[in-house]
């Protein structure tokens, strides 16, 4: 069985090898949040997307935009 990490919650939509696309959905099991697709024998295992560790800088060629809140200063 393969097994597939996945960051959607709680439906995964994959193809299978006819072209079919077939939805599947994640259920709380022990270890956590899967779901088994036995057509094509894959396992789908939910992991929480975890924060960029790249550091992003505002852009000093960018002119300042109201209401961006991702900077923290929306009161500009």
């Amino acid at each position: 069985m393969r097994t597939v990490y996945v960051a959607e919650y709680p439906a995964i939509q994959h193809r299978h090898g006819d072209g079919q696309v077939v939805t599947v959905r994640l259920k709380r099991l022990p270890g956590g949040l899967r779901a088994t697709c036995v057509g094509c024998e894959t396992e789908f295992v939910y992991r929480k997307p975890t924060p960029s560790r790249t550091p992003h800088y505002k852009s000093p060629l960018l002119p300042p935009v109201k209401g961006n809140w991702d900077t923290g200063d929306e009161n500009q």
